[in-house]
């Protein structure tokens, strides 16, 4: 397999992957507004936050308001995160790796694009059936993968590319939860919080199963970062990048700094963190995967550069 190709294959998975991450959080969020106490605004600027994308929000806007925020997230063109922006890079690469692919899996990714389009507009207006439709359009593509290959550099670099996104994407919806203090806070909203951000990455049943009580804190952080069945769970994702990083050549160096991160949240009492040491953690482990995907890249993409 030529670099290049690998390269389009592991961007391919993470459009594909943060579509259906974005899709989540404007769906969440917009029913956790529903109960959230004094300014509005507050709630929707921490999606912002967590996607890293307030200077070029604030290029366009002044204000955090829902419409505003859901129009930036789902179709601004000059927010590179954008649903849009990501579907439009997804099509881009399928299309260049479609000989390595499977016919329906190329068909799903335009089909996403093809139905956004159709409904983008909808979406201003919060139109949760279609942002459900993201999310499982996301989940059929990768379906069709997991259907055709088990294994093979097509498969492992679709793999590094989904659970490098999900990692990155779990570690700063955490940190932008727990940082955020708001003076209005009540206990029981703490909670509601922290129900919906189990419920933006369909763990709230996984979770209340294995917890058997009430929604605290602390448990769930440890669930989040430890737990070993959960698909979504740090410890789980940076397992998955483990196994796909051994199933390629030249991956020495990679395999032992995964390996090392693994080590360091397995023995990590996070769970008893406060807030300002759970920040902390969150950068040192968002730094060190942005560090997987600039040497995943040197080990594998740069060969053709």
């Amino acid at each position: 397999m030529l670099s290049r190709d690998a390269e389009h294959l592991y961007w391919l998975s993470r459009y594909v992957e943060r579509v259906e991450n974005i899709a989540r959080l404007i769906n969440v969020n917009a029913e956790l507004m529903l109960d959230f106490p004094g300014d509005k605004t507050l709630g929707w600027k921490s999606l912002i936050d967590t996607l890293d994308t307030l200077e070029i929000y604030e290029r366009k806007y002044v204000t955090f308001k829902e419409a505003n925020v859901i129009n930036f997230l789902s179709s601004e063109m000059k927010n590179p995160n954008s649903i849009k922006n990501c579907l439009i890079k997804a099509s881009y690469n399928v299309k260049e790796t479609r000989d390595y692919l499977p016919p329906a899996s190329t068909e799903q990714i335009n089909n996403l694009l093809n139905e956004f389009n159709l409904s983008q507009s909808k979406l201003l207006r919060n139109n949760a059936k279609d942002l459900y439709k993201l999310i499982e359009g996301s989940q059929r593509f990768f379906g069709i993968i997991n259907d055709n290959f088990s294994n093979g550099f097509v498969y492992e670099f679709i793999r590094l590319g989904r659970y490098i996104e999900r990692v990155d994407m779990v570690s700063r919806t955490l940190d932008t939860l727990t940082v955020s203090k708001k003076e209005s806070q009540t206990h029981d909203f703490a909670t509601l919080e922290w129900a919906s951000l189990l419920r933006n990455l369909s763990a709230y049943a996984a979770y209340r199963d294995e917890a058997k009580g009430e929604i605290v804190r602390a448990n769930v952080i440890k669930f989040l970062f430890k737990n070993k069945g959960f698909p979504r769970s740090i410890n789980t994702c940076l397992r998955e990048i483990d196994r796909g990083v051994a199933a390629l050549p030249n991956n020495k160096l990679l395999k032992q700094e995964v390996y090392k991160l693994i080590e360091r949240v397995s023995y990590s009492r996070i769970e008893n963190y406060d807030d300002d040491q759970l920040h902390h953690f969150l950068d040192s482990f968002q730094k060190k995967v942005n560090h997987f995907d600039q040497r995943i890249h040197k080990s594998w993409f740069q060969l053709h550069g």
